[in-house]
């Protein structure tokens, strides 16, 4: 089965931006405009992957990346910002299964971090080249 990944933006563009990139790529993909609806979804769902912003109003990204490690463990994030990427660079390296990718990025280079961060069964089928 293709992974469920989780997208948490404020911003509606870049939020759908990497939901049509995600969706288009094979993945099932559920985005959210902050931490609030995140967490109303994650109450009774879990997903392969958390992709979510850092800065948003409410809850940051980070605090969203801890209540996801604590009710999910296992399940991998992906923090992204356009802010200084010293803090939130530090705290992915202190968490398993957490890497930092600083806006702007490619469409390419997050597909490729989305790919390491899951398990091949979960990922599309065919492959992008």
């Amino acid at each position: 089965m293709v992974a469920i990944i989780l997208v948490v933006d404020d911003d509606e563009p870049v939020r759908v931006m990497l939901a049509r990139l995600l969706s288009t790529a094979g993945y099932q993909v559920h985005a959210c405009a902050n931490a609030v609806e995140a967490r109303a979804w994650l109450e009774s769902n879990e997903p392969d992957l958390l992709v979510t912003d850092i800065v948003m109003p409410g809850d940051s990204g980070i605090e969203l990346r801890r209540f996801v490690s604590e009710r999910y463990p296992r399940v991998p994030a992906i923090l992204i910002s356009g802010y200084s990427a010293e803090e939130p660079a530090e705290f992915a390296a202190r968490q398993p299964d957490t890497v930092f990718i600083a806006k702007p990025f490619t469409a390419d280079e997050l597909l490729e971090l989305v790919e390491r961060m899951l398990p091949e069964e979960k990922l599309p089928r065919p492959r992008r080249p």
